[in-house]
């Protein structure tokens, strides 16, 4: 009798405690298998004249994103971390095609669910710099689409990074290796 009284009690505080929870509602929250995520922004900059200055670019945490990720960990095959260097297989490398013209477009790595850094989309055939992080594409196509590479580098900077030696590079940030880590993709 004593031990159907402790299980009537403990179902009740299950229940109990099942009521009060409150669900945190987080797009970028990270699922199981999801812990990182490159997502593109809605924000489109107008790059195409190279003598105006480039628009600032909104803060990190204002920045509009796409809801689809453009890549999750789960798409990655190895992550080289001290190149920075992804490879994928052959049905990803088909999916990223799909995203259409990425030229100039912004991109924001997000891990467990927390924006790290943003960086932008170019390619070889492009005039213009950026001091932050840069997928580069393949060279246009004659009718100005871009190619995605079979794997991808992202680059510290485009064509090179101009600050201080001493700057810390927002690519090797700890939260970044820590997900890769768990994510079992991470080569050293």
């Amino acid at each position: 009798m004593k031990i159907y009284k402790s299980i009537i009690l403990f179902l009740t505080y299950l229940i109990f405690l099942s009521f009060n929870c409150q669900r945190e509602e987080n797009p970028l929250k990270p699922e199981s298998d999801t812990i990182l995520r490159i997502y593109i922004s809605d924000y489109i900059p107008d790059w195409s004249d190279p003598m105006v200055p480039p628009p600032a670019v909104p803060p990190l945490n204002e920045l509009n994103l796409i809801e689809e990720p453009f890549l999750t960990n789960a798409d990655i095959t190895n992550y080289k971390w001290s190149t920075h260097y992804i490879t994928f297989p052959i049905s990803v490398h088909n999916k990223l095609k799909n995203w259409g013209n990425l030229l100039h477009r912004i991109f924001v790595v997000v891990a467990e669910g927390e924006r790290i850094y943003w960086g932008k989309f170019m390619d070889d055939l492009d005039s213009g710099i950026c001091q932050n992080p840069v997928i580069r594409l393949l060279p246009r196509h004659p009718d100005g689409r871009n190619t995605i590479p079979e794997f991808l580098i992202i680059e510290r900077a485009y064509p090179g990074y101009s600050g201080s030696q001493n700057d810390p590079d927002i690519r090797n940030d700890l939260r970044i290796y820590n997900a890769l880590k768990k994510a079992c993709i991470l080569l050293e």
